[in-house]
């Protein structure tokens, strides 16, 4: 299971109020499910799964997983084969098991392209690179499914989240790889000449925006999640340089066509559902990533 979902299955076995099933690769084997009373069911995502079988008595479903990852792309017809079929055929699913509603996990990152403002919900998807593409058609394919049945559906846009849980080492999360890069005193590692902006998210702040969408919003309808603030990739080096106890060490490395130079959310449909009142500040959440890795090395 992934950083985004371990912390959203945590926020709703927290609450005791839902019965919890997880569909992944890979499931705990250490007595985690028994103790959490979270149903742990094992599968690949991928087109001839029953997935009729897996949502049989579902309420909702949430759609997270993905084959790919931004910067690691596969050529188009791969992420139509991984991604976009499979996900077709488990909306299929949840139409015929009468399934309540699915919230789609999409990308405010890549599905909007290049612009030069924060990108509202109404704003036509543009990307530029095939992670964004299958995004948009999954989105489709879900509205589409809707369209000719009982199923409502919410797709979530999200933009960059990080923090504690995540994986270092991994594709994404470019504050979390750099605070453990800087904890760990090792050469940072930028591409181009750091004016890249984006939209970062604290985990917390964005698992619970999640579940606002979730309890509060709208029906058959899209909802960016971020912070709604641009940061440039130069200004989240300073930061982390001027909260953390470290020297940091900077290399730079060649751009790359699939990064926008700006991706910022605007989240004012958001806000007016919002349960939270202040985001974590950008260097609240670089000091609280910084302790969580001194106390978890990985």
């Amino acid at each position: 299971m992934g950083f985004l979902g371990r912390s959203l299955v945590s926020r709703l076995a927290e609450s005791g109020k839902h019965d919890i099933t997880v569909f992944d690769r890979v499931v705990p084997q250490d007595g985690t499910a028994r103790q959490t009373g979270i149903r742990y069911v094992q599968g690949s995502f991928e087109s001839g799964y029953d997935f009729a079988a897996l949502v049989a008595g579902a309420d909702l479903v949430i759609h997270l997983v993905s084959t790919s990852v931004p910067g690691t792309e596969k050529d188009t017809l791969d992420e139509i084969h991984g991604n976009v079929i499979p996900s077709v055929e488990l909306f299929n699913a949840c139409v015929t098991q009468h399934v309540g509603r699915v919230v789609f996990m999409s990308s405010g990152g890549t599905v909007y392209g290049a612009s030069s403002r924060p990108n509202k919900e109404t704003d036509l998807p543009d990307p530029i690179n095939t992670y964004g593409l299958q995004k948009v058609m999954i989105e489709q394919a879900l509205r589409y499914a809707s369209r000719s049945s009982d199923l409502e559906y919410q797709v979530i846009r999200l933009s960059n989240p990080y923090g504690p849980g995540q994986n270092p080492h991994g594709a994404l999360g470019l504050i979390t790889k750099l605070v453990y890069q800087a904890l760990n005193h090792e050469t940072i590692n930028i591409f181009g000449d750091g004016s890249v902006v984006r939209d970062f998210i604290f985990i917390d702040d964005a698992a619970q925006a999640i579940l606002d969408v979730i309890d509060n919003g709208e029906a058959n309808s899209i909802y960016n999640v971020g912070r709604g603030i641009g940061t440039s990739v130069a200004d989240v080096v300073k930061a982390i340089a001027d909260t953390l106890p470290e020297d940091i060490r900077l290399e730079h490395k060649p751009g790359r066509k699939v990064d926008v130079p700006y991706s910022v959310l605007d989240i004012e449909k958001y806000k007016d559902i919002a349960s939270i009142d202040d985001f974590v500040s950008l260097d609240a959440g670089i000091m609280t990533t910084y302790e969580y890795f001194k106390e978890h090395r990985q």
